[in-house]
């Protein structure tokens, strides 16, 4: 704010501010502070792309493309805004849309972790499990560090049979998920899924009681109030479970 009283004219900290009532959920301010910094400087690429992500709150993908759009026509390279533009196809369902989007991405950087993560959910929702999960290992392979591919390779895990159409491979997709905490353990949805999973496939109360610790370790690292909640209230019904079941003298949660 003292920036801005200093400088009222300078795009860049007019973005900066926008980006801040953005993050407080004051998005009408935000919108007025990216279409002044546009006028005072239409080329300011950082406006265009926040600007996009606003629409995307507000569901306008139509508005939010013509920035990002324009946001390509001066940065061709930008990788991010080709990402954002992939997902708006998504959302439109324009398939082949997001598929040109994320080849012009990774004409850019081959070996982006984004990319390769984001190409795995458009094969995702096709349904082409077994593609989405190739493509999540490459992201993997391209930025170890990066929690979100272990997740979503787990999923895809859970959603492919294994050979003969048995089951999935539930060990491995609870690895991935495990892996994903390793990596970053303030990362709510891999709680959340393992959690699920594992609650799912416990056959004593023993293993039903270390998902009530898995969800102790993930409020240690909770960054929001709705992901408190959520932790919260998983553990809240995961207690209750193995209470009744102890109170009924029963070694499982499964009714015999």
């Amino acid at each position: 704010e003292a920036c801005f009283d200093t400088e009222p004219t300078n795009a860049e900290i007019l973005v900066k501010r926008a980006g801040v009532k953005m993050d407080s959920g004051k998005l009408e301010e935000a919108i007025t502070l990216f279409d002044t910094a546009l006028g005072l400087d239409p080329t300011a690429v950082d406006a265009l792309l926040h600007r996009a992500n606003l629409r995307m709150l507000e569901q306008k993908p139509l508005e939010a493309r013509k920035d990002l759009e324009r946001c390509l026509e001066l940065r061709p390279d930008h990788i991010f805004a080709r990402l954002r533009l992939a997902t708006i196809f998504m959302a439109l369902e324009n398939l082949e849309g997001a598929k040109r989007s994320l080849d012009k991405a990774q004409e850019v950087d081959p070996q982006s972790s984004e990319v390769h993560s984001y190409r795995g959910e458009l094969l995702f929702a096709q349904g082409e499990f077994v593609e989405a999960r190739a493509e999540f290992d490459r992201a993997i392979e391209c930025d170890a560090g990066n929690p979100t591919p272990y997740v979503n390779a787990a999923l895809a895990v859970m959603n492919t049979p294994s050979t003969g159409g048995g089951p999935p491979d539930i060990p491995d997709a609870i690895r991935l998920l495990e892996k994903a905490i390793d990596v970053d353990p303030q990362f709510h949805t891999a709680y959340v899924h393992l959690g699920q999973l594992k609650l799912s496939m416990a056959t004593d109360l023993t293993t039903a009681r270390e998902v009530i610790a898995l969800y102790d370790k993930g409020l240690d690292y909770c960054r929001t109030a709705d992901e408190l909640k959520d932790i919260v209230s998983m553990r809240i019904l995961t207690v209750a479970q193995v209470d009744a079941a102890g109170a009924l003298k029963m070694d499982t949660l499964h009714m015999q």
